[in-house]
């Protein structure tokens, strides 16, 4: 594949999906690209502003928090996927408030269910600690209350 060839299928792929440097290397790779051109056809994205790992990391970060079903482990995760950074100066949820509310629309808080919501939280991608604050309200919270 030509640089001509791989430049326009590029932009044809970033035109359907931002896409992470690695990502685009990698289809572009499978079409027969050879590592040369996908040198050339990567600089030149990045120069034309087509292609910023950084930009899409934030923007898809934003995207997910946004979204508040998610831990900051799990967003992270799946940037890594795509081969982007975990940005470090972006705001990052109040994940206990987040894991509070997601474990109280889905559950009710009985001590039989605390391992269900573990499970459900730490699958979400909430740090040990938050999931370990949740469980102490399913826990503990009947106690207080029947006192």
């Amino acid at each position: 594949m030509e640089y001509r060839e791989a430049y326009e299928k590029a932009l044809q792929l970033l035109n359907v999906r931002f896409l992470s440097e690695r990502e685009l290397r990698d289809k572009l790779r499978r079409r027969g690209a050879a590592e040369a051109v996908l040198d050339e056809v990567v600089a030149a994205l990045k120069e034309e502003h087509f292609l910023d790992d950084q930009r899409l990391a934030g923007d898809v970060y934003r995207y997910y928090a946004r979204k508040g079903q998610y831990g900051h482990l799990y967003i992270a995760n799946r940037l890594r996927r795509r081969g982007l950074p975990v940005p470090e100066d972006i705001e990052r949820p109040d994940e206990y408030a987040l894991a509070q509310a997601l474990a109280g629309r889905k559950f009710s808080y009985r001590a039989d269910e605390a391992r269900k919501a573990a499970r459900f939280l730490q699958y979400r991608g909430f740090s040990p600690s938050v999931i370990g604050d949740i469980l102490e309200d399913f826990t503990g919270g009947d106690e207080e209350d029947d006192g």
